[in-house]
């Protein structure tokens, strides 16, 4: 079972990167309406709320929800093209699909970046495992309805032999990100509004990317290990059929 299939199984990574080129190019605009209805409002916010204790707390609490809302909704989207192709529900849609399952995205992020963060700790290597072991926890938690732990465990199963390729991933992404970072860096030192500005549409641009780069690598991997996207796109059909999925 594992002799066979072990060679078959890399995963290519310049096809996770393609992929997910050919996706942001196709839905760019439900993308980018996506960041911009919840990102910048949220910003708002937390400018309203100001740099007091309470505010600066109340703010990143409203932070936490639109990015999270927002991962999930990336998610939602790449499921959408991958299943018809197209993009084929409305921004109301999406952000609806997501809302049901908000509080388990939101767990889910905090149980790994607490795990992550404590596996940095001691010694780096342990951090960087537990990364590439949950790499793809969101979208399985997303697409396939999972709970929270079993998301973690489904990520696991679909990791698996593949891990280094991940690392190779994860690596180019840093790169990129150090990168955009600098140039905003540099403009800021300039002239820190034109710098603000071009960090804000960097991160509107930069972040839906990221984050449909993790779901692409999630399809991947199913393919990989599955043969196939029959299963999630039937779940797609269901689930806005039926209604929103339940509550975790």
């Amino acid at each position: 079972m594992s002799g066979s299939g072990s060679t078959s199984d890399h995963l290519d990574i310049g096809g996770v990167f393609d992929r997910t080129g050919e996706i942001y190019q196709s839905a760019f605009g439900t993308f980018w309406l996506v960041a911009l209805v919840l990102l910048v409002p949220a910003a708002v916010i937390q400018w309203i709320l100001g740099d007091g204790a309470l505010g600066h707390f109340l703010g990143s609490v409203v932070q936490l929800i639109a990015g999270a809302w927002l991962a999930g909704s990336v998610v939602r989207i790449v499921q959408d093209v991958e299943a018809s192709g197209d993009i084929d529900y409305t921004l109301g849609e999406f952000l609806g699909a997501v809302w049901p399952r908000l509080l388990a995205i939101i767990v889910l992020q905090f149980l790994i970046g607490i795990m992550v963060a404590i596996g940095l700790f001691f010694l780096i290597i342990p951090g960087v495992i537990i990364a590439l072991i949950l790499a793809v926890s969101l979208p399985s938690l997303v697409v396939e309805d999972a709970g929270v732990f079993e998301s973690m465990s489904r990520s696991a199963e679909l990791t698996k032999d593949n891990r280094m390729r991940i690392l190779a991933v994860g690596i180019l992404v840093i790169l990129i990100v150090f990168g955009i970072a600098a140039l905003v860096v540099l403009l800021g030192a300039i002239t820190p509004l034109i710098g603000a500005l071009v960090g804000l549409v960097l991160g509107i641009l930069l972040y839906p990317y990221l984050a449909m780069l993790e779901t692409v690598l999630y399809f991947r991997l199913v393919e990989l290990k599955e043969g196939g996207v029959v299963a999630v796109e039937e779940t797609v059909v269901v689930e806005e059929d039926a209604g929103p999925p339940p509550a975790v």
